[in-house]
């Protein structure tokens, strides 16, 4: 009976990996690739990790996902998605085999918000909004503190989450490498512990390290690397130790990785063009003032002279000339809406229009909408890096170029500007004081890793595939139909000729296919409920 098994390795690169195989430092990745077909995994746009992991385990765009970032825009307003009830979509792949019997294992994928009923057991993973339903089923967090002497979730745990005994995060860079390292040994323990001691047919874990050391340490290759050797032993760890000859290996990243020096301040260029208008008389001079000031202490090479001074004022005084120094977002500024033709929001690149009739104060005529947004793309495109004055390769995609033609979620991004080699990130700040600036650390790309390996799998072939493809290939693996409504593809090309999955065609079905068993279980719980009521009433 075939398995299948997917490693995630959050943000990891070719570009890294490949290195190190060439310098036989990783020896497991290396065998694998011999062995396997492999190849780049094309992300989501924008290449961040919501959507990413949602894409990969529905096989849906954000159009029909209906959510593009981590937040879902509701007026000018932003919240996490997943606090709507209309995006927890049950459409996942772990969700799809539970419905047709097949026993899953599903570990610290960043889109496991609230741990669910399985047919197996779940552990959810850094975006998870409630500490008492970490796990399914709920006793089995008790398992995984034992074996792993605490069982925790991500050294990076996002701001909402007030009171949560994981939201401590290290300060200084050696605490936060020797924390990050602890929690991927105990995800790798854990994993280790269920796949040997569980029943299952298909297991998913998404290691968050890469991503944690990429962000922060890309500017010191030895850490990057030492991070993805480390990674290799637990490929090792798990495979030889863990996997039979059964086991299909699907390794997998939802996006890769880059420097993040060149940076896009996508609200300074918004401003400065006209498009978003700040309330004058409440705010604008006075963050004109402080961008000035801001300006001539970096240029000037003040900074420490201006640290002395300010530590010489009064403690409120100084607090005050600080906050108001400090970049705002979108969110703590007053916005002219009735004068702002589009608005920015996030580090996602996704670029609103407020448009009349759509939006609360709109002040686009729909009419205007796709001259502004040809207008926008173009100034964008031609904008040149102020050091070298070399014009940069922005790449900026229309919503339909993205999510489909007529898809009409409103609160979905109208452009998206894709970060790149030239733009390496996207700061929605106000009061940078300048388009492009310049960072440090990494950030996301849109190539990932793709690699397939076990039996019926070709042999040292490159295969580039897409994010939307992993579903639809698993389910033909397990000999299950595909929703007609996934956006990817069965990965055909990587079977061998004569393998039972090559053999076989893709089928296809109404998505209803999956949801009618979902109905009739409803159906059969609510009987055996109502026959259990009239017993204890004495009826039956």
């Amino acid at each position: 009976m075939t398995k299948v098994l997917i490693l995630g390795w959050d943000g990891a690169t070719w570009d890294t990996a490949t290195r190190l195989i060439e310098e036989d430092r990783m020896p497991n990745l290396k065998k694998l690739v011999k062995n396997g077909t492999w190849g780049i995994l094309e992300s989501s746009i924008p290449p961040w990790t919501i959507p990413a992991w949602n894409i990969l385990s529905t096989g849906l765009n954000p159009g029909k996902l209906g959510f593009a970032t981590f937040f879902v825009r509701q007026g000018y307003e932003f919240k996490p998605y997943f606090l709507f009830r209309q995006f927890q979509i049950k459409r996942n792949i772990w969700d799809l085999l539970s419905k047709e019997g097949k026993r899953v294992i599903v570990v610290n994928l960043p889109n496991l918000h609230i741990a669910c009923e399985i047919n197996g057991y779940m552990a959810c993973g850094w975006l998870f909004s409630d500490e008492n339903n970490l796990t399914y089923p709920l006793d089995l967090r008790e398992e995984l503190d034992r074996i792993c002497g605490g069982y925790e979730v991500d050294i990076v745990i996002p701001g909402f989450r007030i009171g949560s005994k994981y939201a401590k995060v290290p300060t200084s860079d050696e605490e936060y490498l020797s924390k990050s390292r602890e929690i991927l040994e105990k995800h790798s323990k854990a994993f280790v512990y269920l796949l040997k001691h569980k029943e299952w047919d298909f297991a998913f874990i998404a290691f968050a390290e890469p991503d944690r050391a990429q962000h922060r340490f890309w500017d010191n290759p030895k850490i990057v690397k030492e991070t993805y050797q480390i990674l290799d032993q637990k490929l090792d760890y798990i495979i030889d130790n863990v996997i039979d000859n059964d086991t299909i290996v699907f390794l997998v990243s939802d996006h890769g990785f880059g420097s993040n020096k060149r940076i896009l301040n996508v609200n300074e260029f918004l401003m400065r063009e006209g498009y978003l208008k700040l309330k004058v008389e409440r705010n604008g001079k006075r963050l004109n003032f402080f961008n000035t000031i801001r300006k001539v202490i970096r240029e000037l090479k003040l900074i420490s002279i201006a640290k002395r001074t300010l530590n010489l004022l009064p403690s409120k005084i100084r607090e005050g000339i600080l906050k108001d120094l400090h970049p705002k977002s979108i969110l703590e500024v007053e916005i002219d809406w009735e004068n702002t033709k589009c608005f920015a929001n996030g580090v996602f690149g996704d670029i609103y229009l407020n448009v009349k009739g759509r939006d609360p104060q709109g002040s686009v005529n729909p009419e205007e909408y796709d001259t502004i947004r040809d207008e926008i793309i173009k100034k964008l495109k031609s904008l040149k890096d102020p050091k070298t004055g070399k014009r940069l390769n922005i790449q900026v995609f229309k919503r339909e170029d993205i999510y489909g033609v007529g898809v009409q979620n409103k609160e979905l991004p109208d452009l998206v500007v894709l970060v790149n080699e030239d733009i390496n990130g996207i700061n929605p700040n106000i009061g940078m004081g300048e388009v492009i600036s310049y960072g440090r650390g990494g950030n996301h790309r849109l190539n990932g890793i793709f690699l397939a390996y076990g039996p019926g799998i070709k042999k040292a072939q490159r295969v580039d595939a897409k994010i939307y493809d992993i579903a639809p290939t698993i389910l033909h693996i397990f000999g299950l139909p595909i929703p007609n409504d996934m956006n990817g593809r069965v990965l055909m090309e990587i079977f061998e000729e004569d393998s039972e999955f090559a053999r076989r065609k893709p089928k296809y079905v109404d998505p209803s296919y999956y949801e009618k068993g979902q109905e009739d279980e409803k159906i059969k719980k609510a009987l055996k409920k109502a026959i259990k009521n009239l017993k204890l009433k004495g009826k039956i």
